[in-house]
């Protein structure tokens, strides 16, 4: 992770506000699910975008919300499904852990952590991230808060073995305890089984949209 690129952390439970939902995002809505024996199912159709024109089922959404050429992804945060698509196919996909909506004060400061929702980008992908340690997790420790260009801030580890970075302080990431996924656990981030997370840096560039609802 390059200096001064800081990330909120996702690795244990615990509390922070992880951003607003983007202005004028995405009306996502249920209409179908994927037919074939044997593929990824998707309940939902994630890019769908209500134009208030009049219609019943599919004929009420349309193309995704930005001009998507090639794939994108999609995280479900009920389903707690992350999906990589390619226009309307299901290409893969895989149980995530977001946000927990708590929260925490301390040092004077406050924090709820949720995921944020709406249309982000694939910023940067980094292999063995470091993680730059916020003030609440030092609360969460119950240790002294260091001083914020101190060293001692940047741990590896924290992210899991890849971390694609979205904005705002959240990234897809890999963790070391993929058995609290599928649920909500994280401090905002969007957490994978390493595993995961490895096959997806390979799947998508810089520049990827990424839709979250």
């Amino acid at each position: 992770m390059r200096e001064g690129a800081r990330v909120r952390g996702c690795e244990s439970v615990g509390v922070r506000k992880c951003g607003s939902a983007l202005a004028g995002v995405l009306a996502l809505a249920a209409v179908c699910a994927l037919p074939s024996r044997g593929a990824a199912q998707l309940p939902l159709q994630p890019l769908a975008l209500e134009h208030g024109a009049a219609g019943e089922g599919a004929d009420r959404y349309r193309d995704p919300p930005v001009n998507v050429e090639g794939r994108y992804v999609v995280i479900s945060l009920t389903e707690h499904r992350l999906y990589l698509m390619e226009e309307s196919r299901v290409l893969w996909s895989s149980v995530v852990g977001t946000g927990t909506g708590t929260r925490l004060e301390g040092a004077g400061q406050r924090w709820e952590f949720s995921t944020p929702r709406g249309m982000f980008r694939v910023q940067r992908k980094e292999k063995n991230p470091r993680w730059y340690v916020p003030d609440w997790e030092y609360i969460e420790r119950k240790q002294p808060i260091p001083d914020a260009e101190d060293p001692v801030r940047w741990e590896r580890g924290m992210l899991g073995t890849t971390a694609l970075f979205l904005g705002e302080g959240i990234a897809v990431h890999g963790t070391n305890h993929p058995e609290l996924l599928g649920q909500d656990v994280s401090h905002g981030c969007i957490r994978m089984s390493n595993e995961a997370a490895r096959y997806l840096y390979h799947q998508v560039e810089v520049g990827t949209p990424v839709f979250i609802y």
